[in-house]
C-alpha cells in the first residue's frame, strides 16, 4: 500500500462516512470471466458469455471514475486476468491513478507463455499478486479442475518467487487457501510449503451463500477434532494473517449462534465491498446488480431505489461468516488486540530472501 496515496484521498473518504454510504475502498474487477480452470466451488466461468470480457476503452472509463469516487485500491481478478489480451495496459492505466494498490488475483495454471507473460508483466509494473493453493495432486486437480494443478502451479510460483528476491524492491506475493472438507489434511502441509517461502497467506473457509459461489455438500465441513487442530495450526502460522476472529467464530457459526455481522449494514462506508463484471454490472455478495457503472456513476448509483431495495435483502439476509466479506469490515475488531498486531504485522512483512 502507498500510504501517501491513502492518505491524500481520505478526506472524501470521509465524506462517505458521514453519510453511511460505500465508499468503494476495495472492490474486485472481473476483466474477464473466462478462466483456465473450472473451480468446483466457483460459478464464474460458467456465465461465459459475449460480454465475458472488458474492452479496455470500458476498462479505462472504469478506472476513471473509481480514482474520481476516491477508491483506494483495486483487485484485477476474473475468471483468471491472465486471459485478457491487454492486462499490461490495464494494470499501466491504473498506475498511471492514485491507487493506493494494485492487486492481481491470479492462478498461475496455464501455458507457458501466458504464464511467463503475466510474471514479467507483475515484475516490471510492481503490482501486488495472490494465487490461490488449495491442495496436492488428485486433490488440487477435483477442487481446482484441471490437471497437475500443484504441480504446474508450484512450478510457476516459485519461478516468480526466484525472480522477485532478486529485486530491489520485491512485489508483495500471496497465496489463499480455502479450507474445505476434501482439503483439510492437507492444509498444514500446505502452510509448510508456503512458510519456506515465506508467502503471505490468507485462509479462508469454504462459503457458498454468495452469489459467485457453488453450493457443494462435498466441500462442506462438519465440526471435529480434525478441524480444530487444524485451525490451531493455521493460527499459530507466521504467514497467516487472516484475523483470528474468523476462526474463533467458526464452531458458532456451524451450529447456529453466530452473530450476524454484515458490514453492508454496519459499516456501509468502510465494509461494502463490490465485484464488477466485464459489462459494467456492479455487484455484492448476493442477489442481482445494482447498477451499471459504465452507464452511471457511483453517486448515482447508492441513491438509486435499486440499491435501496439491496439495503432491504441485506437485512433479510440471515447472515454469513466469510472472510470476502467481514473481514474488511472489522480488521481492527474491538477487544481482539491480537488482531490487531495481525494487521500491523502484515505491513512489515517482508520476502525471504
Amino acid at each position: 500500500m502507498k500510504r501517501s496515496k491513502i492518505l491524500r484521498r481520505f478526506i472524501g473518504n470521509l465524506a462517505n462516512l458521514a453519510r453511511r454510504r460505500p465508499a468503494i475502498l476495495l472492490t474486485n474487477i472481473l476483466l474477464t470471466k473466462n478462466c483456465t480452470q473450472r473451480c468446483l466451488q466457483c460459478s464464474i466461468p460458467l456465465e461465459t458469455g459475449t460480454d465475458s470480457m472488458m474492452t479496455l476503452k470500458n476498462f479505462k472509463k472504469l478506472i476513471d471514475k473509481l480514482d474520481s469516487y476516491g477508491t483506494q485500491a483495486i483487485t484485477l481478478s476474473g475468471g483468471d486476468p491472465m486471459l485478457h489480451p491487454h492486462l499490461l495496459d490495464c494494470i499501466e492505466y491504473s498506475r498511471s491513478k492514485h491507487f493506493g494498490n494494485i492487486h492481481l488475483l491470479t492462478t498461475l495454471y496455464g501455458p507457458d507463455k501466458l504464464v511467463e507473460r503475466t510474471i514479467d508483466t507483475v515484475l516490471e509494473t510492481g503490482v501486488s499478486i495472490s494465487i490461490s493453493f488449495d491442495g496436492f495432486g488428485e486433490i488440487a486437480d477435483k477442487l481446482r479442475g484441471g490437471k497437475d494443478v500443484a504441480a504446474i502451479v508450484m512450478k510457476n510460483l516459485e519461478s516468480l518467487h526466484r525472480r522477485n528476491i532478486k529485486l530491489k524492491k520485491p512485489v508483495r506475493t500471496g497465496a489463499n487457501i480455502v479450507i474445505n472438507n476434501l482439503n483439510l489434511h492437507q492444509v498444514p502441509k500446505i502452510l509448510d510449503y508456503l512458510e519456506s517461502l515465506r508467502w503471505h497467506t490468507d485462509v479462508d473457509i469454504y462459503r457458498w451463500a454468495s452469489t459467485n459461489q457453488q453450493e457443494m455438500e462435498p466441500l462442506k465441513l462438519l465440526n471435529s477434532l480434525e478441524l480444530q487442530e487444524v485451525i490451531k495450526r493455521v493460527k499459530a502460522s507466521p504467514v497467516v494473517f487472516t484475523p483470528d476472529w474468523l476462526f474463533d467464530g467458526f464452531e458458532d457459526y456451524l451450529n447456529g449462534k453466530s452473530p450476524k455481522l454484515c458490514p453492508y449494514l454496519l459499516s456501509p462506508a468502510l465494509g461494502s465491498k463490490f465485484f464488477i463484471d466485464p459489462d459494467g454490472a456492479v455487484k455484492v455478495c448476493i442477489g442481482e446488480s445494482v447498477g451499471n457503472i459504465f452507464q452511471n456513476s457511483p453517486e448515482e448509483i447508492f441513491e438509486s431505489e435499486l440499491w435501496q431495495q439491496k439495503i432491504i435483502e441485506f437485512k433479510g439476509c440471515k447472515g454469513c461468516w466469510n472472510t470476502c466479506y467481514t473481514t474488511s469490515a472489522r480488521p481492527l475488531h474491538i477487544g481482539r488486540i491480537k488482531d490487531l498486531k495481525k494487521v500491523i504485522r502484515a505491513t512489515k512483512f517482508k520476502h525471504k530472501k
